[in-house]
Formats: C-alpha cells, sequence, structure tokens
C-alpha cells in the first residue's frame, strides 16, 4: 500500500501540535521495527488523539492491529482510513488491505465485497483478482458445508472442519506473505514520501 501525504500536513506541520504527532509517529515505527506492535498501536492510537484524520497514523494502527491479529480492531482501522484517503489508488489497496482481513477472519462474503471494490479502482491487481477468486471459491465451501451438515454426523462434521481449518490457515498463511512482502513496500514508500513533505514544508518557511 502506498501512502500518500495529505496537504495539510505539507503546509501545517511547522505548528507545534503536528510536531507532536510526527515525534509520536516516529516512535510508534521505531517500535513496529521492533516488533513491539502492542506499544506501536498504543502510540498510533495516541497520534490519532491529536491528529484524528492522520491518514499515516490510522493505516499504521490498522497494520499493527493486524499483526497483533486483532483483526476486527484491524478492519475498523482500514475502514477509517478508507474515509480519510482521497486517492483512487490510495482507496484501492486499503480495500484489498481490508480484503486480506476479512479473508483471515474467514469473513468471506465481506472479502468478496472488498476485493471487488479494490478491482473497481484498479483493474490490473492481479493479486487482488486471484484473492477474490478465492475468496468466492471458500464462500461456495462454506456455503456447501452448511448445507451438508445436517446430514453428516458428529465425527464427520469435526473431522471436515479439521481439514478445512488446515487448507484455510495454509491459504492464510500464503496470503499473509504477499501482504507482508507488499507492506514493507509500503513502509519504505511512506518513509521517502514523509521525508519529501517535511523538505517541502521547510522550503515553505
Amino acid at each position: 500500500m502506498k501512502l500518500l501525504p495529505t496537504i495539510c500536513l505539507i503546509f501545517f506541520i511547522s505548528t507545534s501540535s503536528a510536531q507532536n504527532v510526527n515525534k509520536i509517529l516516529s516512535d510508534a515505527d521505531k517500535q513496529y521495527q521492533k516488533s513491539e506492535y502492542l506499544n506501536a498501536s498504543k502510540l498510533y492510537e495516541e497520534a490519532l488523539k491529536t491528529s484524528p484524520t492522520d491518514l499515516t497514523a490510522q493505516y499504521n494502527l490498522a497494520v499493527a492491529r493486524f499483526r497483533l491479529n486483532e483483526i476486527e480492531g484491524a478492519t475498523e482501522a482500514f475502514k477509517k482510513a478508507l474515509g480519510l484517503s482521497k486517492d483512487k489508488s490510495m482507496s484501492a489497496k486499503i480495500f484489498y488491505n481490508l480484503g486480506v482481513a476479512f479473508l483471515k477472519s474467514a469473513n468471506y462474503p465481506e472479502a468478496i465485497t472488498a476485493f471487488r471494490n479494490a478491482l473497481k479502482l484498479n483493474s490490473e491487481d492481479r493479486d487482488c483478482r486471484e484473492n477474490l477468486q478465492f475468496a468466492i471459491n471458500q464462500n461456495k465451501k462454506q456455503l456447501n458445508q452448511k448445507q451438508q451438515n445436517s446430514g453428516m454426523s458428529q465425527k464427520e462434521l469435526k473431522e471436515q472442519q479439521k481439514l478445512e481449518q488446515k487448507l484455510s490457515k495454509q491459504a492464510a498463511e500464503k496470503i499473509l506473505q504477499s501482504a507482508q512482502q507488499e507492506e514493507s513496500r509500503v513502509r519504505d514508500s511512506l518513509r521517502s514520501k514523509k521525508s519529501n513533505r517535511q523538505n517541502r514544508a521547510t522550503k515553505n518557511w
């Protein structure tokens, strides 16, 4: 996901409030890089109390919560990030990450919706298209399972559930690896853009 800077942060970065937020975000990033995701998430939340419309803080909070396996909290944060995003490409990638979070929680209908919304904004995203198809297939299996449960014995049902959980775990791990690679590229891009943004702000003064 490629995080885009908001215009107000560029032009008002010299205020004490903005400087405080930048310090908090910097500390949060350091905690995240140490895999201290709980500490990082708390700092991102603190930044948002000061600057509720900070897209960087909102997105990174979602990522930190995802790392903590707080899927409900991650999806909530991704949705709020969508509300802050004004860029088509940015929104497409947030929808994609939202879909990945829904996949991890086996909420396939919501994952399907998120991936479709992402493809509406970026039809060339191959990973998104593949994950959409995966979500559709898993949703069909889930529906079929519900229909078959009434005719299965308790033992058969447990065996079926174990098998599907194993398959879902393998698929989720594959998706998570892809998300981790994308996340690494995003954070590198974000740091670069943040540095450029601060340089531009300095020149304005």
